[in-house]
């Protein structure tokens, strides 16, 4: 046997598949953008183009409502969270933080 032979042959079959697998790639490249184009096509005709000066002016009045909303929600957690705590424990509830206040430990302890 010719081993030269064998792997010119095998270095071509290499060569042949890779040329192969480039087109196949290149191929669903195309398709690819051919696709796009569709989609952005079907899209403008539905009428989702370029946002318009009053699309942009609603939504920017939604988003700072929202943020106002979104602050004004994060303002009451703070106070709730600053407020102390109301209400009864449990004995089985209790823990060691509610012994040091039950002590006179205060907020700034280190045992609370």
């Amino acid at each position: 046997m010719n081993w030269l032979a064998r792997i010119d042959s095998i270095t071509n079959e290499h060569i042949d598949a890779a040329r192969q697998a480039d087109h196949q790639v290149e191929q669903v490249a195309r398709e690819a953008e051919q696709a796009t184009q569709q989609i952005a096509e079907r899209v403008a005709a539905m009428g989702f183009g370029p946002e318009t000066s009053e699309e942009r002016a609603a939504r920017e009045a939604r988003e700072e409502r929202d943020r106002l909303l979104n602050e004004y929600r994060m303002r009451q957690q703070e106070a709730a969270a600053a407020r102390p705590r109301e209400g009864y424990v449990q004995p089985t509830d209790w823990t060691d933080v509610d012994e040091a206040r039950s002590q006179g430990y205060g907020r700034d302890s280190w045992l609370v």
